[in-house]
């Protein structure tokens, strides 16, 4: 998982021009949280996330609370926390949870 990530931050690293707008920034969250589970990796929290994309942390948390209604703590926090639930339904793996 972490190889692909960090193959998406060197492609938009290596050419600035790949990644210019807000909007082409949250398209590349979207991919990471959606695609890559990416807030679940605890070296990956938010405010990294912006850094690594070239955002400025305030104005992607703007974007997401227009979008959402959360800005990113909140929406890694909340993603992190339905987890065990959508394990529990898609795969009875209640037990396991309740351990952590």
């Amino acid at each position: 998982m972490i190889a692909d990530i960090g193959e998406m931050f060197h492609i938009a690293l290596r050419n600035p021009t790949y990644m210019r707008t807000l909007e082409e920034h949250y398209a590349l969250l979207e991919r990471l949280v959606n695609d890559e589970n990416i807030y679940l990796d605890p070296s990956f929290p938010f405010d990294r996330v912006c850094r690594l994309l070239g955002v400025k942390r305030r104005d992607m948390d703007a974007l997401l609370r227009r979008e959402l209604g959360v800005d990113g703590d909140a929406l890694f926090k909340s993603l992190r926390a339905a987890l065990p639930e959508r394990l529990e339904r898609k795969y009875g793996l209640k037990c396991f949870f309740q351990e952590l």
